[in-house]
């Protein structure tokens, strides 16, 4: 068990780095969002470690997970959210979802193609709907905050 942890954080970590290097982020910053994307797939793995692929509720545990570790990071580093976001849901994308859907309309399996299409979506609404209620949320705070400090 803990070797597969092990091993699920050195490649989310290397899987995360290596989009963040394409996306030109600054040096002093890869780590964090490395960091960030290992956290997040480590956290959705640990919701059900003993499944195949990641179900919709993982992906959503990972991603919230994502947020907030980029909410909090991008304060404490005083950088966008997004640095440290769109690298580290990169783990979590439902791409093997999406090569079966594929696949299986290659094949014209169109039943086990919507099976798989819808999947897919889910998995992708998971990572949106995750970003979005973490946002929302430190959002909201940053305005009680700015009222309270205005009166």
């Amino acid at each position: 068990m803990t070797t597969l942890f092990l091993k699920s954080f050195i490649l989310a970590f290397a899987g995360s780095v290596a989009p963040a290097m394409v996306l030109n982020i600054e040096k002093r910053l890869l780590h964090w969002a490395g960091l960030c994307g290992a956290l997040g797939y480590c956290i959705a793995l640990a919701v059900n470690p003993f499944s195949d692929s990641l179900s919709v509720a993982q992906i959503f545990t990972g991603t919230v997970a994502v947020g907030l570790y980029s909410e909090l990071m991008a304060r404490r580093l005083k950088s966008p959210a997004t640095v440290f976001c769109i690298p580290g849901i990169i783990p979590l994308v439902p791409g093997v979802s999406a090569y079966q859907t594929m696949q299986s309309l290659v094949a014209n399996n169109i039943q086990e193609a919507s099976a798989y299409a819808v999947n897919t979506i889910f998995k992708a609404f998971a990572i949106a709907f995750g970003i979005m209620i973490v946002s929302a949320v430190f959002r909201f705070l940053g305005k009680i905050r700015k009222k309270q400090y205005i009166r």
